[in-house]
């Protein structure tokens, strides 16, 4: 685990504490302890600890599906990080560079912005946002798994950035404050979530009026062709294909527009909407 001190950590959780909420004080900001090494909650006084460039705000017996258990081991977040570009080639998925300009056509991360990198894993993309949001902007990296935090940790670590917090988190309630950020990713991690309805309004509920959303995902398009395979390998691997017309119903009840989307390997989708601005 990388070492990170007292005083970098202490740093990092004041600038994040406003937009942070507990789960046991989901409406009052959170107290910084003053050696950095967590939060405390002002309501019930529990303490919630930040170790390694990591704050874990979840309970540890929290019940996994068989995907993100897969995915929670050492092992195999080491694996996934060591080889992910490798098994994206052979799904037709676009190499990482291309990924991320992509992405960045849409959510425009640029110096000073705060950014929420949901289902975050090993932080491939948070790195690639902390580099634009640059030392006057805060990545937020949220992930439910902590050998993949402990990954991200530690590629934070070696790029030597200071404006990207970690958290073990859950994206069907996320610990952040209503209608506060700007921009949210997130890569890889739709078709992995139980309830992604639920997900979408938790992030719906923490995103400012006019606020863009972007996101990679295994989909399904209109009209198909490999529909057929897709509804196999979810019975088979309980693998999930997010339906991209679907999609684009969801976010307009939560008041999300401008969607547009791409299936260019015909295997992952990408996507982006932004929030209906207020008057």
């Amino acid at each position: 685990m990388p070492k990170f001190s007292r005083e970098q950590a202490h740093r990092l959780l004041t600038r994040a504490a406003p937009l942070l909420r507990l789960p046991t004080s989901p409406n009052r900001q959170p107290e910084v302890l003053r050696d950095g090494s967590g939060l405390r909650c002002p309501a019930a006084g529990r303490v919630y600890p930040c170790r390694g460039g990591v704050l874990d705000l979840l309970n540890s017996e929290l019940a996994l599906t068989v995907t993100q258990k897969s995915l929670d081991t050492p092992f195999t977040a080491w694996a996934y990080d060591r080889f992910r570009d490798a098994l994206a080639r052979l799904l037709n998925v676009p190499d990482f560079p291309v990924e991320v300009a992509l992405t960045q056509q849409s959510l425009q991360a640029q110096a000073g912005d705060t950014l929420l990198d949901l289902a975050c894993g090993p932080g491939n993309f948070t790195i690639e946002w902390a580099k634009r949001v640059g030392p006057d902007g805060l990545v937020i990296g949220l992930d439910i798994s902590a050998p993949m935090l402990a990954r991200a940790a530690h590629h934070v670590h070696r790029w030597g950035l200071d404006n990207v917090l970690l958290i073990r988190g859950d994206a069907h309630h996320l610990p952040l404050a209503d209608d506060r950020l700007e921009k949210i990713n997130c890569s890889g991690g739709f078709h992995q979530f139980p309830d992604l309805s639920q997900a979408l309004r938790e992030i719906a509920r923490v995103s400012a009026p006019g606020a863009v959303l972007t996101a990679s995902t295994f989909a399904q398009g209109p009209a198909d062709r490999r529909a057929a395979i897709k509804r196999w390998l979810k019975r088979r691997f309980d693998l999930h294909f997010v339906p991209l017309v679907w999609l684009a119903e969801q976010l307009a009840d939560i008041g999300y527009h401008q969607y547009r989307w791409s299936l260019p390997g015909g295997w992952f989708g990408y996507v982006s909407a932004r929030r209906t601005s207020e008057d």
